[in-house]
């Protein structure tokens, strides 16, 4: 599959690692993913939002795999966080799960998600 990624020269280049473009081939199937939290695969949520951020991008990555799609087919991510995370790991987990391809992105600072433990929720949309 072919999806492209691009930055145009028309507008100001990202200002952190996202596209803000991509395009997906017209005979591609869409997968939704419902927002991820960063809970364990036994259910518990760590307290600190780090440790949700990255495990949220495992679970997308499980998703993904239990549907035969590689993370390189993600074409958007909207992350929202409830509370500032530590930038050099942010940046850390988001490069190793986007691996220098990032897709089109949305960053969002929301004062409460469905629970108030829950710290970060992740929607992805890919394609196959």
């Amino acid at each position: 599959m072919n999806i492209i990624k691009s930055n145009p020269n028309n507008v100001a280049p990202p200002i952190a690692q996202y596209h803000h473009v991509t395009v997906v081939p017209r005979d591609a199937e869409i997968i939704v993913l419902s927002g991820q939290l960063g809970n364990e695969k036994d259910g518990i949520l760590p307290t600190d939002i780090e440790t949700q951020f990255a495990n949220a991008l495992e679970n997308i990555k499980s998703i993904l795999k239990s549907e035969g799609v590689d993370v390189n087919n993600v074409f958007k991510v909207n992350f929202w966080f409830t509370e500032n995370i530590n930038r050099e790991i942010f940046l850390e987990k988001w490069s190793e799960f986007h691996n220098q391809s990032p897709p089109a992105t949305t960053l969002a600072y929301v004062s409460a998600l469905a629970r108030p433990e829950i710290k970060v929720e992740i929607e992805a949309w890919a394609a196959r």
